[in-house]
């Protein structure tokens, strides 16, 4: 037992955690068996403060925060309650045993840690024989006694948040598709693995899609789309931006996929927002040649390749840069490198982020859609997305902000509801209205 800690940063109690329990006895209670045996997730914790973590507790927000602040749990914090926690209020809902987390930080703060740990050991014990049980247990593994009216809270759990918090492998990703529909795509034409760019480590290709009714010498405003980062190369050709392109095709604009080089390659940002760059030259020199209007062109970024695109479109104010889209993506490089765990100079970080752009020149910055997913379990990326949408505000931009409540990342993929669909009408509809 002394291998684990049952105390927290943000007062949930980890002696009543599904996993942990799951982990020490084999005893699963509905919730470890959803993560365990239908998505397949490994059940191994010693508790919140050890090194041997669930794998979504590993990138908790809160608790990164408190780890790095060096502190003990967030009560010590002078910023306490801080947006972390406002952010994690969707979980209320989904997971209700969250409610318990902001009484015992009260409990703890009146009476000190150590007596709640006692308190809290004594409460998730059977009344009748002593057995510990775990937040969603229905019934108490050593007698049968039923325990949901022993809790605080509604005792079942949305088994729809773990869409989230169980994010796809990269390889699944690549062979997702849009949930949208549009009539026509299967008749959109494109042409595919064109070269933009030759460098010595091999060829950069794109591809373009057209509206099926698309005749020689006419020319079409055409949206950029940029990819995030992934292990993955060639990204172009995966289901999610063939898909794309083809909506876009079907709605009457043209469409530019292509691959880039990423960070997570051991590049630079530099270098990545220079491939961007490249594309954008090569199409308006390349225009007349792929029947395309040099003068109208979008930039649509998703992901983590939200920062990349929003600064092509917002440095130097490139007048052909009629409107920019993000998609659940970070708006600045402090926190999309912190994520990603990669050496970037704070002062290159701030150099490149496009929240920094929005004062220079704002009465020429293009027209912004931001499509926010408020259930996006991806660490500070809400917190980046926020700061950018009220400094475009601030600068009194022209900025259209969608919030998908429900949304996990990727939303478009994996949330087929009604609000996931108007988002995507609404952007087709705020890219006619600015490239026509």
């Amino acid at each position: 037992m002394s291998n684990f800690n049952f105390d927290t940063y943000c007062g949930l109690y980890c002696g009543a955690c599904s996993i942990i329990k799951a982990y020490q006895t084999g005893i699963k209670d509905p919730l470890a068996c959803c993560l365990g045996d239908e998505l397949g997730m490994e059940l191994k914790c010693h508790g919140c403060k050890t090194d041997t973590v669930f794998g979504n507790c590993a990138v908790c927000m809160i608790r990164n925060c408190v780890r790095e602040k060096g502190m003990e749990r967030c009560l010590d914090c002078p910023d306490y309650p801080c947006p972390n926690f406002d952010s994690m209020q969707f979980l209320l809902e989904k997971v209700p045993h969250w409610n318990t987390a902001a009484v015992n930080q009260e409990y703890i703060q009146n009476y000190g840690a150590d007596r709640w740990l006692q308190q809290q050991a004594a409460q998730w014990k059977c009344p009748d024989c002593q057995t510990d049980y775990t937040w969603y247990a229905t019934h108490c593994s050593g007698c049968g006694k039923e325990l949901g009216e022993l809790k605080s809270y509604r005792n079942s759990f949305d088994p729809s948040i773990f869409q989230m918090i169980a994010m796809p492998s990269p390889e699944e990703v690549f062979k997702q598709e849009s949930l949208f529909k549009l009539a026509g795509t299967d008749l959109v034409k494109s042409q595919n693995d064109m070269v933009y760019s030759m460098r010595e480590d091999g060829e950069l290709l794109f591809d373009l899609y057209f509206p099926p009714d698309h005749q020689p010498g006419q020319k079409h405003p055409v949206v950029v789309l940029v990819h995030g980062e992934s292990p993955l190369t060639n990204l172009k050709d995966s289901g999610p931006f063939i898909s794309a392109g083809r909506i876009i095709g079907a709605s009457g604009l043209a469409a530019a996929t292509f691959n880039h080089r990423s960070m997570l390659q051991g590049l630079e940002i530099k270098d990545v927002v220079e491939d961007i760059e490249n594309l954008l030259t090569f199409l308006v020199d390349h225009a007349d040649q792929y029947g395309l209007d040099k003068n109208r062109i979008a930039i649509w970024s998703y992901s983590a390749g939200s920062p990349f695109g929003l600064y092509a479109g917002i440095h130097n104010t490139p007048a052909y840069i009629k409107c920019m889209v993000a998609y659940y993506g970070f708006c600045d490089f402090a926190a999309l490198s912190k994520l990603l765990n990669l050496p970037v100079k704070p002062e290159t970080a701030e150099q490149y982020s496009p929240v920094n752009l929005l004062n220079q020149n704002p009465d020429k910055i293009a027209p912004m859609l931001i499509a926010r997913a408020g259930a996006d379990p991806l660490p500070g990326i809400l917190d980046s997305q926020d700061h950018f949408i009220s400094t475009a505000f601030a600068n009194n931009l022209q900025i259209d902000v969608y919030n998908h409540p429900a949304g996990v990342h990727a939303f478009d993929l994996y949330n087929d509801e009604p609000r996931t669909h108007e988002i995507i009408e609404k952007t087709l509809e705020f890219l006619e209205k600015h490239l026509r």
